[in-house]
């Protein structure tokens, strides 16, 4: 009686227990699975899963059967260059430590995304187990990756602007000594007239290049701060006629220089509403360039109509020295040179200022390189800016 009594009670306890553990599994079961960005799982120290959230199958695309029955299912999708890193935090964690480390996963549909993993691991009967939880994190990678990104650019352009601002402060102090010093030699009343003449040419020119680098300093912080707008008064501009305007007045450069400039233009094309100061500054700057770096040769300025997309290109070729194909993806950067290095003043912020200015009048600016024989510039203007 008394014995059956001890059984009864014995078993009692027992069921007890169970259902304890059962609650407990139970409760385990609930908080591994309502983790919506993680997988919690376990393995044995041959990295075979015998319990993985059914988030796994979510985020990953593989079923639970996979990761439980293919031998070596996870390391393999481990993504090849993060394995040895990962199993050396496995390794560690058996010291009795927890470890953790961000590591990418190669998905069922090839995608490689991130995770932060946390491992622990134990002794079970003589086995070794690790438990643990891995996080996704590729959205926290990706951030990090434009702010890294970004912060090199920003260090980059800070660089350049001091390198570039360094040179501007020298230009300026060399123009203005000219200027004194000629100034001072006017003041000599004993000085003949052409000597005179001549010497006012010299300050007059210094002038116009302390001029215009103090206009392309200006523009571009107008740029930069979003305050370089169109004019209120866009109006219909006939491009041949401003493209006509400036080698006329560029004509003694290229004359001088020897070159021959030849200009084709498209009968079929209509004006544009457009704004004409910044379209003069577009092309006034690229047809000065194209003469600038060409030593012999000739430069040609050409107009294409595209009227179906209703469009105009303007495209200006010349003869020069080309352009290293290094150096393109830089070439519209403010205070860049190519060659690498930063311009001398008048030319370091031209291009950054014509890009600016061509996707201010919703167009788009594209070179060709030809190294050692020229470049080509097309800018592509729709028939109305607004």
């Amino acid at each position: 009686m008394g014995m059956d009594k001890r059984k009864t009670s014995y078993s009692t306890r027992e069921q007890a227990a169970r259902a304890e553990v059962d609650i407990a599994q139970q409760r385990y079961r609930d908080l591994a699975e309502g983790i919506d960005h993680g997988i919690v799982w376990e393995a044995d120290e041959s990295f075979r899963f015998c319990m993985v959230s059914r988030r796994a199958e979510q985020m990953l695309g593989y079923s639970i059967e996979q990761w439980c029955q293919e031998p070596g299912f996870w390391i393999n999708h481990v993504y090849p260059d993060d394995r040895g890193r990962v199993l050396a935090v496995f390794k560690k964690a058996l010291t009795g430590e927890d470890q953790a480390c961000d590591h990418r996963f190669i998905t069922a549909d090839g995608r490689v995304v991130w995770f932060h993993t946390g491992v622990h691991a134990s002794r079970m009967e003589d086995q070794i187990v690790y438990r643990g939880l891995s996080v996704e994190i590729t959205y926290l990678k990706e951030v990090e990756e434009k702010l890294k990104q970004k912060t090199e650019e920003a260090e980059e352009a800070n660089r350049t602007k001091s390198h570039f601002l360094s040179i501007a402060s020298h230009e300026i102090r060399n123009g203005l000594n000219a200027i004194i010093g000629y100034a001072h030699l006017l003041a000599d009343g004993t000085m003949p007239q052409e000597k005179r003449a001549e010497m006012y040419k010299h300050i007059l020119r210094c002038a116009h290049d302390l001029n215009d680098l103090v206009n392309r300093i200006l523009d571009v912080e107008k740029i930069e701060t979003g305050r370089m707008q169109l004019q209120a008064n866009i109006s219909e501009v006939f491009l041949p006629e401003i493209l006509r305007q400036i080698l006329e007045d560029l004509r003694f450069i290229w004359i001088e220089k020897g070159l021959t400039v030849e200009f084709h233009d498209d009968l079929t094309a209509p004006s544009i509403r457009s704004d004409p100061g910044k379209l003069r500054q577009i092309f006034t700057n690229l047809i000065v360039n194209a003469i600038k770096f060409t030593e012999k040769g000739a430069i040609s300025v050409q107009i294409l109509h595209h009227s179906q997309a209703k469009e105009i290109s303007v495209q200006i070729q010349d003869t020069g020295i080309g352009i290293p194909e290094e150096d393109l993806p830089h070439l519209f950067k403010p205070f860049y040179q190519s060659g690498g290095v930063v311009a001398p003043v008048g030319t370091g912020l031209g291009l950054s200022i014509v890009k600016k200015l061509v996707d201010l009048l919703k167009g788009r600016i594209e070179v060709k390189r030809q190294q050692g024989t020229g470049s080509i510039f097309t800018v592509t203007l729709p028939y109305d800016a607004c």
